[in-house]
C-alpha cells in the first residue's frame, strides 16, 4: 500500500511546487494612497511619492530575451480619490527618439512607456496607455489576453513628459469613470513597459512576456480603493454647418448619450450621427478578385468592434451606410464581457429600404486564460431578414499553445449550406509563430453572411499554415533576419475540385546601419472561368523603417490572371520641422495587356502640423490615373475637452473623369461637439 501510494504522493508534491512557483513568481506593487493629486508636467515630485512602493528591475522580451533591461526604469503606481496616476522615470544613456505627434498611432518606432490595467483581474482583458517622450498619447483596449485589440477605444485622461540630461519622465493621471471594473476589488492586474527604439529594446516589469500586450502575464497592484458607484449620464450634442456643390449653407445637428450605469456596465446611444465628415478610404492596390476590406473611421461603430474580430466575420460595421438612430449596451458581469448593438438605416433606394440592424455578442470566461464566444447578428426589412448564429472559443494551453475554433450557420437556407467552421492549433510567442488550421465554408455561405459581415468566399474545404520566426543575430552586421512562411490550399466542398493555392515565402535583413532588404516570392493557383497560374516576385529596399522617420521603395513582377504586371511602390515619411510632419506614398501598376485599363497611377500625401497635442492641422490628398480621381481633405482639430469635446472646421473636394458619370463636389462642414455631463 505505501509503494502505491508514493507516486501519487510525489506527483502532488510536484504539483503544489510549480503552483508555488508561479505564485511567487508574480510580481506584486503596493498601490500608493496619495495625500492630494499630482500636478501633471512630466516632471516627478519625490516629496509626494515618499513612502510609495516602486517598480523597476524590467527584463526584457526582446531583443535579449529573459536578460535585464539596458537602461533603468523606475515607475510609482497610486491614487487620489477619484483618479489613478502613474509616473515612469526613465534612464537613458543613448539619444531620446521622438517624432510622432499623432495620436493613436500605435507602433514601436519611438521610445514609449506603456501602462497596462487589467481591471477585472480576469487575466484576458484590459486597458493600455502609451505615452512618448513628446507626450503623445495612445489608448486601447485589450481583449482575449492580447490576441485582439481595440486600437479606436478613447477615453478621458492626462499625460505630460519632459526630456532631462539623464533621460526623460512620464506622468499619467486617470480618472476612474474612464475605466470599467469590478466594483469592490482590491487587487487589479497591472504591468509597466518600455521600449527604447535605440537598440531595439522591448522591455516590461512583469516578465518576460512570450508576446505583446500579455495580460495574463502581469503582476498585481494591490491594496486598490476604487470610488463608490452611482449614475453617471452625459450627453453629447453636435452642430454641423456645411455646404455641399450647388446647394446653399445647411445645418443638421443631432447627438450621443452615455450612461455609466455601474462602474462595469454602460450604454450608449445616437441620433443621426454625422458620417459626412470622416476622411475617405485611401486607395489601395488589388491583384486579387477578392473584395477588400477597410477599417472603420466612424466614432458610433468603432467603441466595441473589437469583441466581432472572430475569424469568420458576421458583423462588418461598414456593411451598414448610414444610420438615423442607434444604442449600444456593453461591460462585463462576473466572467461575461458582452457587447449589444441595434441601429436603424434609412432607405436609401428602392433596392435598399429601411433597415434594422442587431448584433449581440458576449464572452464567458473559463479555467485560467480561455474563452467561449457567442454572437448573434440580423439584418432585418419589411420583406426578408438575414441571420447568423456563432459560437467561438479560445483555449490557451499554456504560455505557448493555443487551440481557436469557432462554428456558424446562418438562415434563410439549408443548414450546411450555409454554415462554416474551422479549427486552429497554435505555438506562437514574440520570436516565432507556426499554426495549422482547417476551416469548411458552405457553398451558400457568402449571400447570407456578407449582408452583415465580410467573407471573401464561400464553397470551401480549406487548409492553411502560417510559420515565422525573427532572428536577434545582434551581430557587427544584422540587427535581426525576420523569414515569413504563409500556405493555403482549398477544394470545393462537394466535388472535390482543387480551387485555389497560395504560398508566399519571404525573408527580410535588418542591417545594423538601418538598412534593410526584403525579399518575397508568391505563387498561386486559382479556378475561376478557368485555370490560373499566378506569381510574383517583390523586392524591396528600405532604411529606417523600423522608426518614425523612414524611407522605402519596392519593386514587384509576376503574372497576374494572364497578364504580365509590374509595381512600383514607394514612400516615406519625414519630419520637416518641430510640429510638421510629412508621409508620401506611391505605386505605379503597369499590366501587359490591359485591355480594361487597370494599370494605374496613386499618389497620396499627408501633411499634418500639431500647434499642440490637442489643436492640430491636418492635409489629405490622392490620386489615381485609373479613373482620374483627385481627393483632397483638410481638417482643423481642436479638443478643448478631450476626448468628446471639439471643434472641427472639415473641406473635401471630389473630382472624377467625366466618363465615370460621378459628379464633382465641394464639401465645407463645421462640427462642434460639446459634452454636457447631467449626473456625475
Amino acid at each position: 500500500m505505501y509503494h502505491r501510494k508514493k507516486p501519487i504522493q510525489l506527483f502532488f508534491t510536484l504539483l503544489f511546487i510549480v503552483f508555488s512557483y508561479f505564485a511567487v513568481a508574480q510580481k506584486n506593487l503596493s498601490t500608493f494612497q496619495l495625500n492630494s493629486p499630482i500636478i501633471i508636467d512630466g516632471i516627478f515630485e519625490h516629496k509626494t511619492w515618499i513612502g510609495a512602493d516602486s517598480a523597476s528591475n524590467f527584463v526584457q522580451m526582446e531583443p535579449q530575451t529573459g536578460e535585464a533591461a539596458s537602461e533603468k526604469t523606475v515607475a510609482y503606481f497610486g491614487w487620489h480619490e477619484d483618479k489613478i496616476y502613474a509616473v515612469f522615470n526613465c534612464y537613458q544613456s543613448t539619444p531620446v527618439v521622438a517624432k510622432n505627434q499623432s495620436r493613436d498611432a500605435l507602433s514601436k518606432n519611438d521610445d514609449i512607456i506603456a501602462l497596462f490595467l487589467d481591471t477585472y483581474n480576469d487575466n484576458r482583458s484590459g486597458y493600455a496607455f502609451f505615452v512618448s517622450p513628446l507626450g503623445t498619447q495612445i489608448d486601447m483596449k485589450i481583449n482575449d489576453d492580447g490576441r485582439n485589440m481595440d486600437i479606436n477605444w478613447d477615453t478621458e485622461w492626462k499625460c505630460d513628459a519632459k526630456i532631462f540630461d539623464w533621460g526623460w519622465c512620464v506622468e499619467v493621471e486617470i480618472p476612474f469613470k474612464s475605466l470599467k471594473y469590478k466594483k469592490g476589488i482590491e487587487n487589479w492586474g497591472i504591468n509597466f513597459g518600455r521600449i527604447i527604439r535605440s537598440n531595439s529594446e522591448t522591455s516590461n516589469w512583469s516578465g518576460p512576456l512570450t508576446d505583446d500586450f500579455r495580460i495574463s502575464q502581469g503582476g498585481v497592484a494591490s491594496g486598490i480603493e476604487t470610488p463608490g458607484s452611482k449614475m453617471k449620464v452625459s450627453i453629447f450634442p453636435y452642430l454641423s454647418v456645411f455646404k455641399t456643390s450647388n446647394k446653399n449653407w445647411s445645418t443638421d445637428g443631432g447627438g450621443d448619450i452615455r450612461w455609466q450605469i455601474s462602474p462595469n456596465v454602460s450604454f450608449n446611444g445616437t441620433i443621426n450621427p454625422d458620417f459626412a465628415t470622416v476622411e475617405a478610404d485611401q486607395q489601395q492596390i488589388n491583384l486579387t478578385r477578392y473584395e477588400l476590406r477597410y477599417p472603420e473611421k466612424r466614432l458610433f461603430f468603432q467603441e466595441g468592434n473589437d469583441m466581432y474580430n472572430t475569424r469568420i466575420k458576421t458583423f462588418y460595421s461598414r456593411r451598414i451606410q448610414d444610420i438615423d438612430f442607434g444604442s449600444r449596451l456593453n461591460g462585463k458581469i462576473g466572467k461575461t464581457q458582452f457587447n449589444v448593438l441595434n441601429v436603424k438605416a434609412p432607405q436609401l433606394s428602392n433596392e435598399e429600404p429601411a433597415t434594422f440592424y442587431t448584433a449581440a455578442r458576449a464572452k464567458f470566461d473559463f479555467l485560467k486564460f480561455s474563452t467561449m464566444g457567442f454572437t448573434f447578428v440580423d439584418k432585418s426589412w419589411e420583406d426578408g431578414f438575414t441571420r447568423s448564429v456563432s459560437l467561438d472559443y479560445i483555449l490557451n494551453l499554456g504560455k505557448l499553445w493555443k487551440l481557436t475554433g469557432q462554428f456558424v450557420s446562418s438562415t434563410p437556407g439549408d443548414f450546411w449550406s450555409h454554415s462554416a467552421w474551422f479549427m486552429r492549433f497554435a505555438r506562437e510567442n514574440n520570436k516565432y509563430h507556426i499554426h495549422f488550421r482547417y476551416t469548411e465554408i458552405g457553398e451558400n455561405f457568402q449571400e447570407n453572411v456578407n449582408q452583415t459581415g465580410f467573407v471573401t468566399d464561400d464553397d470551401r474545404r480549406e487548409m492553411d499554415n502560417d510559420i515565422t520566426y525573427k532572428w536577434w543575430l545582434q551581430s557587427n552586421t544584422f540587427e535581426y533576419i525576420d523569414f515569413q512562411s504563409f500556405n493555403n490550399v482549398f477544394w470545393s466542398l462537394e466535388k472535390g475540385t482543387l480551387r485555389s493555392w497560395y504560398f508566399t515565402d519571404a525573408v527580410n535583413f535588418y542591417f545594423k546601419n538601418r538598412f534593410n532588404f526584403e525579399y518575397a516570392y508568391n505563387n498561386e493557383y486559382k479556378l475561376y472561368e478557368k485555370d490560373f497560374y499566378n506569381h510574383k516576385h517583390t523586392f524591396s529596399l528600405g532604411y529606417n523603417t523600423d522608426e518614425w522617420s523612414h524611407a522605402l521603395l519596392s519593386y514587384t513582377t509576376g503574372d497576374n490572371f494572364d497578364r504580365d504586371f509590374n509595381l512600383i511602390s514607394g514612400g516615406g515619411r519625414i519630419k520637416l520641422f518641430q510640429n510638421l510632419s510629412l508621409s508620401y506614398s506611391a505605386n505605379i501598376l503597369k499590366f501587359n495587356p490591359d485591355i480594361d485599363n487597370n494599370s494605374t497611377f496613386i499618389n497620396v500625401v499627408t501633411a499634418n502640423y500639431n500647434f499642440t497635442k490637442d489643436l492640430w492641422l491636418k492635409l489629405f490628398a490622392q490620386n489615381s490615373t485609373k479613373d482620374n480621381n483627385i481627393y483632397l481633405y483638410g481638417l482643423m482639430g481642436w479638443r478643448f475637452k478631450p476626448p468628446s469635446g471639439a471643434l472641427y472646421l472639415i473641406y473635401s473636394h471630389n473630382q472624377y473623369d467625366d466618363e465615370i458619370g460621378m459628379p464633382d463636389s465641394d464639401n465645407f462642414f463645421v462640427k462642434l461637439t460639446f459634452p454636457i455631463s447631467i449626473f456625475d
